[in-house]
């Protein structure tokens, strides 16, 4: 007697179904092995921060196939890393050690296909609720479940190359330092801090310590408070690996008080060289040189 054939009736995702936290990230499972007969599942994850990794991993029961929808991300398969910008489509193969990180300058989204379905049933067994605050993962937990599921966990994803992330990476760190300098402009405070490092250092002319990320939030709200007009005009810009060296022109009104001079209405103008490292497309390390003494003269620090 032949078996029954399966009816596999059509499914519709809608928005805000099935929307959960899984592994600390917004995930929404689009489809099932009850929805889709046991043939694959499909989940979207989002708001996926940059650093935020998988751990190295083996399916034995599925393939995993990942296409990014936004952001940029790094995968490793078998122990070979690639890059993968919007667009890029990844299959990691069923047997073979596998997984990725968030890299770039802003948070990730993508679909994870996993074929036959099962995987969503661990998912399941994971996840929280989405109002749960973001944690790390009970990793107790996870293993247990992983291995119920045919999942084994080999740890944290091994290094990457030394120069991987400089590959072809020149324009990168050059669009993302006038990313930087473009938010500075528009007073776009929310990027320009998520453009920074949390271990972010800043070396300016005239202050004698390093400034940490806190110190530079206040200097330049400081600053844009004396010149509230003040705007970086990009001269040159030159990038090599993860380093990028700008030579800016400064203009601005003196309308607040700087440097304990008040306001004086006069307009300046002045030149500065930056060198920027850039780590995983934000900035951890910036050294900028300008001319305060001209800066201060010419706002009447000085006697004529």
């Amino acid at each position: 007697m032949s078996a029954p054939e399966l009816v596999v009736k059509p499914s519709i995702s809608k928005p805000g179904e099935q929307v959960m936290r899984f592994f600390g990230v917004p995930t929404q499972l689009r489809a099932t092995a009850e929805s889709t007969g046991g043939t694959f599942a499909l989940s979207e994850s989002w708001d996926m921060p940059v650093g935020f990794s998988s751990p190295y991993h083996t399916h034995t029961r599925e393939d995993e196939s990942f296409y990014v929808l936004d952001g940029e991300m790094a995968f490793v398969v078998d122990g070979e890393w690639h890059r993968a910008k919007a667009g890029t489509f990844v299959f990691g193969p069923r047997h073979l050690p596998h997984g990725f990180k968030v890299v770039g300058n802003r948070p990730a989204r993508m679909l994870l296909l996993a074929s036959p379905a099962g995987f969503d049933r661990f998912v399941l067994e994971l996840a929280g609720p989405l109002e749960e605050p973001a944690g790390p993962p009970d990793m107790a937990k996870v293993m247990e479940t992983a291995a119920r599921f045919g999942i084994k966990i080999h740890g944290p994803l091994p290094e990457e190359p030394e120069d991987f992330m400089s590959e072809g990476s020149a324009s990168d760190v050059k669009a993302q330092t006038h990313r930087w300098i473009e938010a500075f402009n528009a007073r776009d405070w929310e990027t320009e801090r998520a453009m920074r490092t949390e271990d972010f250092k800043a070396t300016l002319s005239g202050t004698p310590e390093p400034l940490n990320s806190e110190a530079w939030s206040a200097f330049i709200h400081g600053f844009t408070a004396a010149f509230p007009d003040a705007l970086i005009t990009v001269g040159e810009c030159v990038a090599e690996r993860d380093t990028v060296v700008v030579r800016w022109t400064l203009t601005g009104t003196h309308q607040g008080t700087f440097q304990r001079i008040p306001a004086t209405g006069r307009t300046v103008k002045f030149e500065g060289i930056e060198i920027n490292r850039m780590k995983d497309g934000r900035c951890a390390s910036h050294v900028a040189q300008f001319d305060l003494v001209n800066l201060l003269g010419q706002i009447g620090a000085f006697p004529a």
